[in-house]
């Protein structure tokens, strides 16, 4: 038997990497922010900043393990393969 798979609205605290990069939901990839976050003002699920650290992201995901306000994404490249995976199995939608 298949388990439900419950989707609610999620804040991703997307922290950059060495190189500046986070994982956009949005381009669907890994993709470098720092310096002037081109991109990140026009984008439907930018939800804050990280005061220079990265960005937090408002989108439907899975429901996270407890956390106090969110989900922290401290690796763009293991949360893009989690999404892909996720994508790929037909429960979250590319964008």
């Amino acid at each position: 038997m298949k388990m439900a798979i419950h989707l609610e609205s999620v804040n991703h605290f997307n922290y950059m990497d060495g190189n500046g990069r986070i994982f956009c939901k949005r381009q669907d990839k890994v993709r470098k922010v720092a310096p002037e976050y081109k991109g990140c003002n026009d984008c439907p699920y930018l939800f804050g900043s990280l005061q220079g650290m990265g960005v937090e992201c408002m989108w439907e995901d899975i429901v996270p393990p407890p956390a106090p306000c969110g989900y922290y994404v401290h690796d763009p490249k293991e949360e893009f393969a989690r999404v892909s995976s996720l994508i790929d199995e037909g429960i979250l939608k590319k964008r």
